[in-house]
């Protein structure tokens, strides 16, 4: 199954080549066909390096994210654009619902008469996403006492009833946290980095102080959830609900939208800031990039490279497998097998390219051999063909025949050398995309051929006779 795969694979270079080469026969330079494959892969290779040079120079044209504070965030007086900011702020545990979004009031955590309006798409039980370190606590009794002061969830929600994270510390990378639903498998005692939503604190939030929530020891109980789902466990921490930390990334907008419903409100003439009314901040919001890029047409025309890159180098047919055969000689002079000849024959001047022509490998008697080689042109034409014949045969020395290669149609003709270093078979089987069939791949000089049979008797015997040849054995 491996040498198939490998066959349709190499069938692609196989497939651009002979197309090529068709094209290329109608202008008589049917030869240049041997370039077409390396042309387009290089061709493909480059497209490759021109994509991925526009896409990351598209992408490096994107602004990058402005780390402040909240405080200057309110101080800007820019009276155009849109600006990607980043800081941290507290929210407040109220809302205000219009048409455009829902409405938060955001507060410097060092100055809490200073804020800005904070517009987003979710709602009170999504918005105050924290990370937070805390420690696994587990006591079901605290727990019990938690969800009777707060109330029960609502429907959809899973909640640890087991465990709660007392907060210890709060910040950090929210891909480096777990959230609450991975936390099973955390033990008890623990502090891990944890990341969630705080679920609507205007509504589900409850001093967790017995003397009160007045002094410096105060503490609250609270849901977190996980960030997009309903798995959630008690946390206690000791921010109140008008004051949650959370760290804010989006743009500060301005004229995108009507704040005039907001400002004419009770809820905004109630707030306890003084927050610019000219912008809002839209959390979660992210430049757009006007310019369309996308890494696909470079992992695209990439993979298409290495395709054919891989397609090329393995070449086709592909030869597989490994037979063995024993040197011997069993063809008599003038006989002969039939096969089927892929690859490169030499010949004077350039090799013979062929795929799946007709030839035979025979074992010619000296004078045979140099009158085939006088047909074929391989022989001095300065000389009568009896003078060249004699010739051969006086350099021939003592030998009374040779085991040679031929293609019947365009005279190509190899004679086995003598020396095994010289000489290269390998016994296997040639595949093609839709059938496969006994070969031998032979290597000598220059030639490269993939010698195919109808029978593997006949192939071993080919074999056999080919290092019979080179082993210098005789008849047997």
């Amino acid at each position: 199954m491996t040498y198939r795969l490998l066959a349709v694979l190499a069938s692609i270079a196989f497939g651009i080549r002979q197309l090529f080469a068709s094209l290329l026969s109608f202008i008589g330079l049917r030869e240049l066909a041997r370039f077409g494959v390396p042309l387009v892969i290089a061709a493909l290779a480059a497209a490759t390096a021109i994509s991925a040079r526009d896409t990351a120079a598209i992408l490096a044209e994107r602004p990058d994210v402005q780390h402040t504070t909240l405080a200057n965030v309110a101080a800007l007086d820019d009276p155009t654009g849109s600006i990607w900011f980043e800081f941290d702020a507290v929210m407040a545990e109220s809302s205000f619902a219009t048409p455009a979004g829902f409405f938060y009031l955001a507060r410097d955590p060092d100055d809490e008469s200073t804020g800005v309006l904070v517009r987003s798409s979710l709602g009170d039980a999504f918005i105050r996403q924290r990370v937070v370190t805390a420690e696994l606590a587990p006591d079901a009794d605290v727990v019990a006492a938690a969800v009777e002061a707060l109330g029960p969830l609502p429907a959809g929600f899973d909640l640890d009833e087991g465990r709660f994270l007392d907060e210890v510390d709060y910040g950090g990378e929210p891909d480096e946290a777990f959230i609450p639903s991975q936390l099973a498998a955390e033990p008890d005692g623990s502090q891990p980095l944890v990341t969630g939503r705080v679920v609507t604190p205007a509504t589900f939030a409850a001093c967790a102080v017995e003397s009160g929530c007045d002094g410096e020891d105060a503490a609250w109980f609270y849901y977190l959830a996980d960030p997009e789902g309903g798995d959630a466990m008690v946390l206690r921490s000791p921010h109140p609900p008008d004051a949650q930390p959370v760290r804010l990334q989006g743009l500060y907008t301005r004229d995108t939208f009507d704040l005039a419903p907001v400002i004419e409100s009770d809820w905004y003439a109630g707030l306890d800031a003084e927050v610019p009314t000219n912008r809002a901040f839209a959390a979660g919001s992210r430049p757009p990039i006007t310019v369309e890029a996308s890494w696909v047409p470079t992992i695209m025309f990439g993979t298409l490279a290495l395709l054919l890159l891989a397609s090329h180098v393995i070449g086709y047919p592909v030869f597989g497998g490994r037979a063995t055969s024993s040197p011997g000689r069993s063809l008599r002079p003038g006989e002969g097998v039939d096969l089927t000849i892929t690859g490169r024959l030499e010949r004077p001047g350039r090799p013979l390219v062929l795929d799946g022509s007709p030839g035979a490998i025979e074992r010619l008697s000296i004078p045979d051999l140099a009158l085939r080689m006088w047909r074929y042109g391989l022989l001095p034409r300065d000389l009568s063909r009896r003078e060249a014949e004699e010739r051969f045969m006086a350099e021939a020395g003592g030998e009374s025949d040779r085991l040679v290669l031929h293609e019947r149609d365009q005279s190509a003709l190899v004679s086995i050398r003598h020396t095994a270093a010289d000489v290269r078979v390998d016994v296997g089987r040639v595949y093609r995309l839709a059938r496969s069939a006994p070969a031998i791949h032979l290597r000598q000089d220059q030639t490269d051929a993939y010698l195919s049979f109808s029978s593997a008797q006949l192939r071993d015997r080919v074999a056999s006779e080919i290092r019979g040849e080179t082993a210098g054995q005789t008849e047997g």
